[in-house]
């Protein structure tokens, strides 16, 4: 099978996937009124922005304005007093914070309550997208020179790992095993989810997210963001930078995404290359440090969970030992097939799209 033959059978399943999901009991929670105008805020440069209107935002939406207000008095900003106006809170906060903030939380609400599993509990996914976010909104500065939106890659970095969180809820008894996998063998779980499912969940997100009617890129950046080389040239950017962020946050400790390992900054497409200022050695560790620094005073307050270092594993050494371990895995389709007998629609519609490309 040719790679251009692989990535059609990927790009099909995919779309397969994102039909049943859509067909499904489970819904794609419907983005309410305020979420497109808070994401026109991500993409707007700060100083263009009018209090007024975000405080309009905010005044119509009491979940947001607690959360908001709660930060303001958080352990993070400790030995100030405390405040009870958003005004007052926005002003300690400071604008883009308090926008970003304000996209996490309106995000982390709109999905329904998540049954756990080990290994991956819906609280330490989002904190690890937040650091992504974070990470991701860095990045993107202007001082840097990548021309991409830091407001988009806010939302990239955000939405990134949707696609686990819709395969945990519509396939818990698959996506389970991808984590325990990916644990075990200590890979990346979207290798073990690729294996499992012939797509990826980063892909199946993609086609998702168009329900949210969010921005072409940022859809693009998601669904290429393990791979930037493959990504239309005008989208690899924003891909590659997702990537890189990704890699930060999985450096930083803070939540979990899955992985059975952390992902190191030399395996990234951006450490590849060499046209990049990111692409230089001082240069990126000088903005790393920078940006794990700020991840690991913010986290405990932003998220609930603090830092936790993690193993780093180097892709360059580790693909070849993922590969190999792969190998040695029995066809985890089939042996899902076997193991849940009870849930033979969903099974038999994963082994019917997946024969099509054997």
């Amino acid at each position: 099978m040719t790679t251009q033959e692989k990535e059609q059978g990927e790009e099909t399943i995919a779309n397969a996937i994102a039909l049943d999901i859509l067909n499904s009991k489970f819904k794609i929670p419907p983005m309410p009124a305020n979420g497109p105008k808070l994401m026109s805020l991500m993409r707007t440069p700060i100083d263009a922005i009018e209090i007024d209107d975000f405080v309009k935002i905010i005044d119509s939406d009491p979940g947001l304005l607690s959360m908001i207000l709660q930060l303001a008095n958080s352990a993070y900003y400790k030995g100030f007093d405390e405040v009870y106006s958003l005004r007052a809170a926005i002003a300690r906060i400071g604008l883009q914070e308090t926008i970003d903030s304000a996209n996490l939380y309106f995000f982390k609400r709109m999905f329904p309550k998540i049954p756990e599993i080990e290994g991956f509990q819906t609280q330490e996914y989002w904190a690890f997208s937040w650091a992504c976010a974070n990470a991701a909104r860095r990045l993107g500065h202007p001082n840097l020179g990548m021309n991409v939106n830091s407001g988009e890659l806010y939302i990239a970095g955000l939405l990134h790992g949707i696609g686990k969180l819709i395969l945990e809820i519509q396939y818990p008894f698959e996506f389970s095993k991808c984590i325990q996998t990916a644990v075990k063998l200590k890979v990346p779980v979207h290798t073990v989810v690729l294996d499992e499912f012939g797509t990826t969940d980063n892909n199946i997100a993609s086609k998702l997210l168009g329900i949210w009617r969010i921005p072409s890129r940022v859809c693009t950046g998601i669904k290429f963001y393990q791979n930037p080389d493959l990504a239309p040239e005008k989208d690899r950017n924003m891909a590659a930078l997702i990537q890189f962020a990704y890699s930060i946050a999985s450096m930083s400790g803070i939540g979990t995404n899955g992985d059975g390992c952390a992902t190191s900054i030399e395996s990234t497409w951006i450490a590849r290359q060499s046209g990049f200022l990111l692409s230089k050695k001082d240069i990126q560790e000088e903005v790393i440090n920078e940006i794990q620094a700020s991840l690991e005073e913010k986290s405990e307050s932003f998220t609930g969970i603090a830092t936790q270092k993690q193993e780093t594993v180097s892709d360059p050494k580790n693909g070849l030992s993922q590969q190999q371990n792969m190998k040695k895995r029995p066809n985890s389709m089939s042996t899902t097939l076997k193991q849940t007998k009870a849930n033979g629609v969903k099974t038999g519609f994963f082994n019917w799209i997946r024969s099509l490309f054997h």
